[in-house]
């Protein structure tokens, strides 16, 4: 099956998947799962990509790819279910439902069809990475290391909040800004950037691995642009107000840095 196939049907299946959950969507009134689906979903097609198109990949290599998509799905995906399971609908897509009104149903179709067209364009990386025809060399232990700083670094992120929010008496109003939490207003989103680059060290001997560099540029634009920053911001703004505009002064965005001082 050719390269172009596999995205096709890849495409496809992503499709009637996420229109299904937005069936599903619409009977709970609660849209939060799309998250589910996609960290699910990038691992679940990404596998396909794999097996369908082993081209007598090195089995060491073969194994390393599979345990690392894998591992990084199950987590995601799991992080995410438990995040909305009982839970009202996100703050972000209750806010998309009230500014689309009554085109809000047609308006969550289009946007499942988009998170379709991202865990495809998630997944397609592992249709270069498996075609790097040498065995484990340096370059995959570089790639290693980065996947496992990044893996880690998102990890502590996401524990770091879910015990900032679970300390009692919190206010809604309150600020997450200790831990890794101090240096970055999203942590969490910095390490999962820093965890795909080190797919480019892994892939960068196959066939097509210089694509991968465009791994780091497409993911920044998809949280800091389109997905994550914006909306989590929006809500954190009217929701803490006067505490999360300190909080953005003092504290970069994505990149880690030190504590700018207040004028």
């Amino acid at each position: 099956m050719s390269t172009l196939e596999l995205l096709l049907y890849g495409q496809l299946g992503a499709s009637l998947v996420m229109a299904l959950a937005w069936v599903h969507a619409l009977l709970i009134k609660n849209t939060s799962y799309v998250d589910v689906l996609w960290g699910y979903g990038v691992g679940v097609l990404g596998f396909i990509y794999l097996v369908l198109t082993d081209e007598n990949t090195d089995p060491a290599r073969m194994a390393l790819l599979k345990a690392l998509l894998l591992t990084w799905s199950i987590r995601l995906g799991t992080y995410l279910f438990k995040r909305c399971r009982g839970k009202p609908e996100d703050a972000r897509y209750a806010y998309l439902r009230e500014y689309m009104g009554k085109k809000a149903n047609l308006g969550f179709f289009i946007f499942f069809q988009v998170q379709a067209f991202w865990v495809v364009l998630f997944a397609c990386p592992f249709l270069i990475l498996v075609r790097n025809p040498n065995p484990i060399n340096t370059l995959d232990h570089i790639g290693l290391i980065i996947w496992l700083i990044g893996f880690c670094g998102v990890h502590l992120a996401d524990k770091q909040l879910k015990i900032f929010k679970q300390k009692p008496g919190r206010s809604r109003a309150e600020v997450c800004n200790t831990g890794l939490w101090k240096y970055s207003r999203h942590p969490n989103y910095f390490f999962e950037w820093i965890l795909w680059i080190g797919y480019i060290f892994i892939g960068w001997q196959a066939p097509h691995g210089p694509w991968l560099l465009l791994i780091p540029v497409i993911l920044y634009i998809f949280l800091t642009k389109i997905t994550g920053v914006p909306f989590v911001e929006a809500r954190k703004l009217e929701a803490s107000g006067e505490e999360y505009k300190k909080y953005i002064k003092q504290t970069n965005s994505f990149f880690p840095g030190s504590l700018k001082k207040l004028n």
